[in-house]
């Protein structure tokens, strides 16, 4: 009789050696976040034109997806697959042909989205970040308030809002990328009783 034994997890060297194998990118991915976040900022109503406009396609071609997979087998349940595909595929459909009634389900939908981030990264929960966690705070108190403010203009925010908090977000999430890269860059951490050797 085998016994299967539980992966290990990685130690926070191994974790560090990692990161610090790809910080430079991380450098780019930092400076496209922030860049993007920037120009949906500086010109909000065409980043949430643009947002909705590339979830409609996602979702039309999630739903063709699904439902050739449904037809050439390989899924568990065929019928479920295909459903659930034709479901995505209206929502893609239903989000090209009336983008402003789109944006509006965007500008919700990115509201609670929002809420409930902003609580998980202000409470720590599910991970608290050893990194940047002063960032992580700060983060979650945006996501909240933009939350609250997104719920009080609703439904007049829905053609600036989405795109203004997917830039808010994309700045936020350059900054933590470039903070981490950062952290990486110096001295690799030794553990307690080991000195590091050049």
């Amino acid at each position: 009789m085998s016994t299967s034994t539980a992966p290990t997890p990685p130690t926070p060297a191994q974790v560090q050696e990692l990161l610090r194998q790809g910080k430079g990118l991380l450098l780019v991915e930092g400076i496209v976040c922030l860049l993007g976040g920037i120009l949906a900022v500086v010109f909000p109503m065409i980043a949430s034109e643009g947002l909705e406009l590339a979830l409609g396609v996602l979702a039309v071609m999630l739903g063709v997806l699904g439902l050739i997979r449904s037809v050439a087998g390989g899924v568990e349940h065929r019928a479920a697959t295909a459903g659930s595909a034709i479901l995505i595929g209206a929502l893609g459909v239903l989000l090209l042909v009336w983008p402003f009634e789109g944006l509006e389900a965007i500008t919700l939908v990115l509201g609670i989205v929002s809420l409930i981030r902003g609580i998980s990264d202000l409470s720590g929960f599910p991970y608290r970040s050893l990194t940047a966690p002063g960032l992580q705070v700060i983060s979650g108190i945006a996501g909240i308030l933009v939350a609250v403010l997104l719920f009080l203009w609703y439904p007049s925010d829905a053609l600036w809002a989405p795109g203004l908090l997917f830039g808010i977000q994309l700045i936020f999430f350059g900054m933590m990328l470039l903070s981490l890269r950062n952290a990486v860059s110096g001295p690799m951490a030794s553990p307690p009783g080991m000195k590091v050797i050049d």
